[in-house]
């Protein structure tokens, strides 16, 4: 490939993920139906041909913001996951504390949260929905490593994850969310290995 050619490319992937950020932070600012075509392009610093070249429309724009959001997600639990010299019951309660940082922050954040969830709801619903299945997957096969947590590893990682979603979202700041989650989820595994280790 060419200088000439890999740098437009590059510019087109700079500008491609310039826009999708300038859009999620506008849907953050000042709500979904507030955000137009022309105040993403201008806030992107974009052209509207430009942007309409990416999306056709606000609706899909936004599939695109989510679809952002959930690649992050499923990444940052990878990574606790992932985490070297560390305990598998930290590495899973980090994985549940990951999952929930950035919903966090949005809610904490944004005045428009509750817009913005309806409309994920009903536009990325099946989006998030997939996302749930793979993370209760990738939780189910941590535990499933673990000799005391093999025999349930697909119904403590369901408890675990849902009973965190549950108690994460009552939590009034991203501390408290930090705090009450992370104990839930280490009285969670506590609790699943001493119910293994008394059977």
């Amino acid at each position: 490939m060419s200088s000439a050619i890999s740098d437009t490319t590059n510019d087109g992937n700079a500008r491609y993920k310039r826009v999708i950020r300038s859009a999620e932070e506008l849907f953050k600012r000042v709500g979904f139906r507030a955000v137009t075509m022309e105040l993403v392009a201008r806030e992107a610093n974009v052209a509207k041909a430009t942007l309409y070249s990416y999306f056709k429309n606000k609706d899909e724009l936004y599939m695109a913001v989510c679809g952002r959001m959930a690649q992050i997600l499923r990444g940052s639990v990878l990574q606790a996951l992932a985490m070297p010299d560390v305990s598998l019951d930290a590495r899973l309660a980090e994985a549940i504390l990951a999952k929930h940082r950035p919903v966090c922050n949005l809610v904490k954040a944004s005045p428009h949260a509750a817009e913005l969830f309806s409309y994920t709801h009903s536009m990325a619903g099946e989006m998030f929905a997939n996302l749930d299945l793979e993370i209760l997957e990738l939780l189910r096969a941590a535990m499933a490593e673990d000799g005391e947590l093999a025999p349930t590893a697909a119904q403590l990682a369901r408890a675990l994850y849902f009973g965190a979603a549950a108690l994460g979202s009552r939590t009034e700041t991203l501390a408290q969310m930090e705090s009450e989650v992370g104990a839930f989820a280490r009285a969670h595994l506590a609790g699943a290995r001493a119910l293994a280790r008394a059977g």
